[in-house]
């Protein structure tokens, strides 16, 4: 089985969160985590954003780096292409989602993967309509 995880549903697995415990039992049986092509930046977004809102001390936030740098090297990421693009700005077209959220989906669309986890309602009530089994991972 693998599973095409977001950036907000992925953070968790780095830290102790809403959804956390979720996250690890929904990844417990899968094969091979997919990631978007955007997914590293994002991660680095969030670790920043975290820094500045000093919910994440600069060891923290250089402990999850570290982390989440040796796991990219077993994730899938999906390579960026014209199919890619093209499949988000169709999905702009159809959700009100932001830009990356819209990548975000389109790269779990084309995978086809077997879930999709996100922790980001939005992008959830969107995945209910793009993929076959979207979950979303955090307090409902």
């Amino acid at each position: 089985m693998n599973a095409f995880v977001d950036t907000s549903s992925l953070f968790k697995k780095y830290v102790e969160e809403d959804g956390s415990e979720q996250f690890d039992s929904s990844v417990r049986d899968v094969d091979e985590l997919i990631v978007s092509p955007v997914t590293w930046v994002e991660m680095h977004s969030v670790i920043q954003r975290r820094l500045r809102e000093k919910m994440l001390t600069r060891k923290e936030a250089g402990w999850i780096e570290q982390e989440a740098r040796r796991d990219f090297n077993y994730f899938r990421i999906l390579r960026w292409t014209e199919r890619l693009e093209q499949k988000a700005v169709e999905i702009l077209r159809n959700h009100p989602l932001k830009t990356l959220d819209s990548i975000q989906l389109a790269s779990a669309a084309l995978v086809a993967a077997d879930v999709f986890l996100t922790s980001d309602r939005d992008l959830f009530r969107a995945a209910k309509k793009e993929t076959q089994n979207a979950v979303f991972i955090g307090t409902k």
